[in-house]
């Protein structure tokens, strides 16, 4: 293809300087960048090689990487055939008010980039960015195949508008362009990052059709920050719930939420009546208690058409996925699909309002059943109990020791966690919490009696310690202080397979909260009901397997039928979608 370019327009550029002060990474840090790159942000994997070729060239020359990459998006904006002289102009100006005095890239086929990847520059920016720096700016960019499979979950036709309030480098304005044939004028964006919105800009220009000559509506903004003043009919987008939480927000009515839930709440104020809202958000919208405010409003204000898993999507991020796609308006007898891959259920958007917290989980009307029998058994729960974290040295391969020594004693691990005992410890350590990052009270660990569960886990795994041992930070502690209950009990009812079924239906969390914990209700036993209980679990400890009674005792306690046990033992075996 043909590039054209004003002799007015290679006038104003200057020759490519290496004196730059600031520094992205040197030469030797080149295999850090190289962890970082946003594999799943590419279509072409070949492309990988040239971003890191970029990257390593940006530090081996001491370049600016923000500069470059503003250089490298310029570059390409003025030689595109299909960019009107107009529309060059006016973003070659922009480039220059955010970086002045830009210098012409030298003729290499490094810095030919490949349009036919959806976005070229926000991979490579991506790739410059420290981790630190992800995190912290919640800088993770959805890749173009789950933008496209959040907007084909949509209903809209292409004289609609659409808003990303946190536009990144404009994957999802690319998209609707490239797969929707949504014009240019139709599409509209904001970021507080003004790399990121010169990039969207030229990404717009670039996959643009040539008889397209709107310039693209991408604005430096904070949208949480901006009062209303238009409304759209689709808002879109990735908001950024990796950022640092925003504690106050002038428009909330919430006193204290994540970064997403503020947007949540403010788009649903941005969008016409029967506009619809699609973003990508972490599952923990579903079920977790502090965004339970955000849910409530999610139910009272939209339509909800659609909740998509997807495991693992950004690399760095621990937290899976879901797409929400929901209508602004009344939801009278509203259906909401649930969709994880193959799988799919529908549910009415009512039965949500009684559920625990309004988690927005699959649950089907034989469930609800279920945990209406449990709550209304009377019962108690954890939230009097003591806790304790495990120890965090701060340097494990300094203290923890794989062989006793004077002055050392055993250290529970995660790993020797199982249900109701403590396999052999395999590490030791000598308590000197002075010299550690972080320590549970001693009296936490020398309690008596105590329960230690592993954190970072799908199931609920207790075991009891009555030697007073120490723990790793992978091994949690509970002093349960549980009316009616021992100790014994209490982890009768944390292993058993109604709680085991609790968990995996209301939180679905890989992790085991306290907060979560404290939401199961114990059953109130009578004190013939606690012997009997506390024998069995007794002679569990010592070695009999008497799980199987243990588990008919607490479904009789609740006074599950035998289809409901049937019930748990399914999700259990399977999961909740079937």
């Amino acid at each position: 293809m043909k590039r054209t370019v004003s002799n007015a327009t290679l006038a104003n550029w200057q020759r490519l300087g290496s004196n730059n002060k600031k520094l992205l990474h040197r030469a030797n840090k080149t295999d850090s960048l190289r962890k970082i790159f946003p594999d799943k942000y590419i279509s072409n994997k070949e492309n990988k090689k040239q971003i890191l070729a970029i990257a390593d060239y940006i530090a081996e020359n001491k370049l600016t990487p923000t500069r470059f990459i503003c250089q490298l998006a310029v570059h390409e904006v003025t030689f595109s055939a299909n960019i009107c002289p107009a529309n060059k102009t006016r973003f070659y100006q922009e480039a220059l008010v955010l970086v002045p005095n830009l210098a012409q890239l030298p003729d290499s086929k490094l810095f030919k980039v490949d349009l036919q990847e959806p976005d070229f520059l926000g991979a490579l920016y991506q790739t410059l960015q420290a981790e630190g720096a992800r995190n912290k700016n919640g800088l993770y960019y959805t890749p173009a195949d789950v933008a496209d499979k959040l907007l084909g979950q949509m209903s809209f036709s292409s004289d609609q508008d659409f808003f990303d309030p946190a536009v990144g480098t404009g994957i999802f304005l690319i998209e609707l362009i490239k797969k929707f044939a949504i014009p240019v004028a139709n599409l509209h964006g904001r970021d507080i990052d003004p790399i990121a919105v010169l990039l969207a800009t030229a990404n717009i220009l670039l996959q643009a059709p040539a008889n397209d000559d709107s310039y693209p509506d991408i604005k430096v903004g904070d949208y949480l920050k901006t009062p209303v003043v238009q409304k759209y009919t689709n808002i879109i987008g990735n908001p950024p719930w990796g950022a640092k939480k925003v504690t106050e927000a002038a428009f909330s009515k919430f006193k204290k939420a994540d970064s997403f839930a503020y947007f949540i709440e403010k788009s649903l104020q941005t969008l016409n009546m029967n506009g619809s809202l699609a973003f990508v958000l972490p599952v923990s919208i579903l079920n977790i208690t502090r965004h339970q405010p955000i849910r409530q409003l999610i139910l009272t204000k939209g339509l909800l058409k659609s909740i998509t898993y997807l495991p693992k999507l950004f690399q760095g991020v621990v937290s899976d996925v879901v797409l929400l796609v929901l209508r602004k308006g009344e939801p009278a007898n509203n259906t909401v699909t649930f969709i994880n891959g193959p799988q799919q259920i529908e549910l009415a958007q009512e039965a949500f309002k009684s559920l625990p917290h309004q988690n927005l989980l699959p649950v089907r009307s034989c469930d609800r059943k279920i945990l209406q029998n449990v709550w209304h058994t009377a019962h108690a729960d954890l939230s009097n109990s003591i806790w304790g974290l495990g120890i965090v040295t701060g340097n494990n391969h300094e203290f923890v020791l794989h062989e006793k020594t004077q002055g050392t004693e055993p250290l529970i691990t995660g790993k020797e966690v199982q249900p109701f005992v403590l396999r052999q410890p395999q590490s030791y350590l000598e308590f000197q919490p002075a010299k550690f990052q972080q320590t549970a009270a001693e009296s936490i660990y020398r309690s008596p009696e105590k329960l230690i569960y592993k954190f970072i886990n799908n199931h609920l795994v207790f075991a009891y310690d009555n030697q007073k041992r120490l723990t790793l930070n992978s091994a949690n502690i509970l002093v349960p202080k549980v009316s009616t209950h021992s100790t014994k009990t209490v982890m009768a009812f944390l292993n058993s397979q109604l709680f085991q079924y609790l968990n995996q239906i209301l939180f679905a969390s890989p992790k085991v909260l306290r907060g979560n914990l404290e939401e199961l209700p114990i059953a109130i036993l009578s004190d013939k009901e606690r012997k009997s209980l506390e024998k069995l679990v007794t002679r569990q400890l010592a070695g009999q397997d008497l799980r199987k009674e243990i588990n008919k005792f607490i479904f009789a306690k609740y006074g599950l039928t035998q289809f409901q046990i049937e019930r748990v033992k399914q999700v259990l075996a399977a999961n909740i979608f079937e």
